[in-house]
């Protein structure tokens, strides 16, 4: 198992509250290039986002993670009090595309009550890992006004 960090395309390394109204929605958008496979346990982090922020959705596109011809990786997408709040067991690292928040507990907006990241969390290893690829998170949130 190994913890890796996506980065942002752009701007500062943290995810804050942009310019103009808080409860103005945000977009972070954030990739991982793999340098080798990835194996069961695996976490590609996002940076962080502030206390405060209310994650409303997810995406989660990524290249084809498993080469073998009866792939066998999924993937959960969640945060550190829940790695799969919005994305459980999902296959698209199978053959490549991209997954939304479709989890239960993702019906319901999560306000983060301390910094934290949102997290690709590589749930059933690859059959074969592909060595190459890139993985990507678009979170969409607010910051709460207090």
């Amino acid at each position: 198992m190994a913890t890796f960090n996506a980065t942002k395309g752009f701007g500062s390394p943290l995810a804050i509250a942009g310019i103009g109204d808080g409860q103005s929605p945000k977009v972070m958008v954030c990739s991982y290039s793999l340098a080798a496979a990835l194996a069961l346990n695996d976490v590609i982090q996002s940076p962080p986002l502030p206390k405060g922020a209310v994650v409303y959705d997810v995406m989660l596109a990524v290249s084809d993670l498993d080469t073998n011809g009866t792939p066998t990786i999924t993937l959960d997408v969640g945060y550190g009090g829940d790695p799969d709040y919005f994305i459980a067991a999902s296959t698209v690292g199978q053959t490549g595309g991209i997954a939304r928040a479709a989890a239960v507990t993702a019906a319901v907006p999560l306000a983060l009550t301390v910094n934290d990241t949102i997290d690709v969390l590589v749930k059933a290893a690859p059959a074969t890992g592909a060595a190459t690829g890139t993985v990507t998170l678009v979170v969409h949130y607010v910051m709460q006004t207090s």
